[in-house]
């Protein structure tokens, strides 16, 4: 039996048609292979935004660190906030993208109305006729994450996260006086 010769041209389509099939299998490998590890938020202050006389924008600042060589989707952050300890505004689902190895800035926004500050009302009065131009906030956060991670046997296993923050942040206050 006599075996085709193959020529060079016919050998360089094979070595390439190769390579790019095992390309896509070495990425697969290496997520396969992969450890995930949950990321950590740090809470760094407040960026004041519009302030007028119903209400004041603002957003709240984070760092997430991501240990993961990957980025992070399907990564949100819910909050409540309070004054005096009574609850006046509810954040939820507020979708985040955290960047792969290292620190990614984040932007909690808020439009915080003075109105809904009612439940909160005594100690918001008393803040005012104190002289002080801020109102000391609480911010209870929760950052979740349902990112996808495969298994070694190659199939995509949902893990989950939940870290979360109890921090202080002072609201600039603006009264409009005619």
């Amino acid at each position: 039996m006599k075996l085709p010769l193959i020529n060079a041209g016919t050998m360089l389509r094979f070595v390439v048609a190769a390579i790019i099939l095992m390309l896509p299998a070495c990425a697969y490998w290496k997520l396969a292979t992969t450890h995930f590890e949950k990321p950590t938020f740090t809470y760094h202050g407040i960026e004041s935004g519009e302030a007028s006389h119903g209400q004041i924008n603002v957003n709240f600042l984070f760092t997430a660190h991501n240990p993961n060589a990957a980025g992070i989707r399907n990564v949100t952050c819910s909050f409540e906030l309070f004054v005096e300890g009574k609850k006046f505004m509810t954040g939820k689902d507020v979708p985040l993208e955290v960047s792969g190895r290292g620190d990614t800035e984040l932007k909690v926004p808020a439009a915080i109305a003075y109105a809904d500050m009612l439940p909160a009302l005594g100690a918001v009065i008393d803040i005012i006729l104190s002289g002080r131009k801020t109102i000391p906030v609480t911010i209870n956060a929760v950052f979740s994450g349902k990112p996808a991670v495969y298994t070694e046997a190659g199939r995509e296993e949902q893990v989950s996260f939940e870290i979360p923050m109890n921090e202080t942040a002072d609201i600039p206050l603006k009264l409009d006086r005619r």
